[in-house]
């Protein structure tokens, strides 16, 4: 077999639907394509992006609408992000007018979202998670002046929002209790129900002992629902932003490098909010040293270990191939992404794509180190002769699968010597090995 070993990096790569986030706007249909592309070339992947409904809480959503929202997915599609979209009635500008604020009545809700629903879908590679949003202040879930926060309001909000979406994404809640009272018990992976693809976005994540009304007061049911949301960070993508801790009962936030890095990965923290609330975080974490390692940990991190193949395959005919990989973040990857084989041609340089479908990225764990094996196709009609091997890992969507910044940079080091090496033209990682076609 031909085979390669690789070394890690400890430096920071920008990979799709990870790692520290930035707004929009106050409203996507503001963001402009040239703050997208900055967006992207300042390192940022996801980009949060509130969907102001204000006007139409008493009417139909009118086609304009719809149109401009489908140009604002096609704006990320161009600049290379994916977005974390929350569709929101209101916006209050403070800690107290929020009590005031007015979502729309539960008929009305449910049309926006059936009307919604060919956008989601059609826009869905460009969407990381979906936010609940809809219901109360800020699309929170909580003080709804329609009383859409009673069960029977919010449990068909919720399936309207799951079938919004195709079933390979994720909705994403903010109250743990909601989640608790429709599966007592943390789904398995992937298990075919509506729980098993709703995840939790903690927008007071670190902030007080309950992060300022995430989790309850009485200590015995926080404890639960703490261990609730660690055990569903393993199922679907937990992640949120840091807040300021003032109107908690017990303004005690978890601010220290110690914190982070503890409760980063026992909840499996995928993305976080770059900009809110620093003072109290982010500046703490770069002045103790960690702010590197949060950057570097969230979300998944591929690091290639050991790769084998068979080291010749006659053209129409398949070899082996067995590939070690850790997976060092403090999460899964959880949405499609495709393993491929690139083979280059040595002299004409002439590129052939083998997909390996076997292999699914989604099943790395965090922190575990997994071997895949799996037979690969060499295409009939081949062109013979020696071929350098590259591994790539492409987005899962057929419109993104050839756009290379939507492929995952695995964190290891280029080195000359053993001919390995990022290629950025290709979205491929050079595993310095040689495959021969016959």
């Amino acid at each position: 077999m031909a085979s390669a070993t690789f070394r890690a990096t400890d430096a920071e790569i920008a990979n799709p639907e990870r790692g520290m986030y930035v707004w929009a706007a106050d409203d996507l249909a503001a963001w402009t394509q040239a703050q997208a592309d900055a967006q992207f070339a300042a390192g940022y992947r996801i980009v949060y992006t509130p969907v102001r409904l204000d006007r139409y809480a008493g009417e139909a959503l009118p086609r304009k609408q719809l149109d401009a929202l489908n140009e604002s997915f096609a704006t990320a599609r161009r600049a290379g992000l994916k977005l974390i979209p929350r569709f929101i009635y209101n916006y209050p500008g403070g800690e107290t007018g929020y009590q005031a604020a007015q979502d729309a009545p539960l008929e009305r809700v449910l049309g926006h979202i059936g009307q919604l629903t060919p956008v989601l879908k059609e826009n869905a590679d460009v969407i990381a998670y979906l936010q609940a949003g809809f219901v109360g202040a800020w699309g929170e879930w909580h003080t709804s002046s329609n009383n859409l926060t009673l069960p029977a309001a919010r449990t068909r909000i919720r399936d309207a929002l799951l079938a919004a979406l195709p079933a390979d994404r994720f909705l994403q809640l903010r109250y743990p209790p909601y989640l608790m009272a429709w599966a007592l018990q943390a789904p398995r992976w992937r298990d075919g129900s509506g729980a098993s693809r709703i995840g939790v976005h903690n927008d007071c994540f670190l902030a007080s002992s309950t992060d300022v009304g995430t989790y309850s007061e009485d200590a015995a049911t926080r404890r639960r629902e703490r261990d609730y949301v660690a055990a569903l960070s393993a199922v679907a993508p937990f992640g949120g932003e840091t807040c300021n801790p003032a109107d908690a009962v017990d303004p005690t936030p978890r601010g220290d490098c110690d914190d982070i890095l503890r409760e980063g990965r026992q909840f499996g923290l995928t993305y976080l909010n770059d900009t809110y609330y620093r003072k109290l975080f982010h500046t703490r974490w770069e002045a103790q040293g960690c702010l590197a390692d949060v950057k570097r940990l969230m979300g998944y991190r591929f690091e290639l270990k050991a790769l084998r193949h068979s080291p010749a395959v006659a053209a129409g005919q398949s070899g082996d191939l067995t590939l070690t990989l850790r997976n060092s973040g403090w999460a899964r990857a959880f949405n499609p992404r495709g393993v491929h084989m690139l083979l280059k041609h040595r002299f004409t340089g002439a590129v052939v794509r083998i997909t390996v479908a076997s292999i699914d990225p989604r099943s790395w764990l965090p922190g575990t180190t997994s071997e895949s094996s799996a037979r690969f196709a060499v295409p009939a009609g081949t062109l013979t002769g020696a071929y350098d091997v590259l591994l790539a890992l492409p987005d899962g969507a057929g419109s993104l699968a050839g756009d290379v910044r939507y492929s995952v940079r695995p964190a290891n080091a280029d080195d000359a010597v053993r001919a390995q090496g990022w290629d950025g033209m290709l979205g491929a990682f050079r595993t310095g090995t040689t495959l021969n076609v016959l």
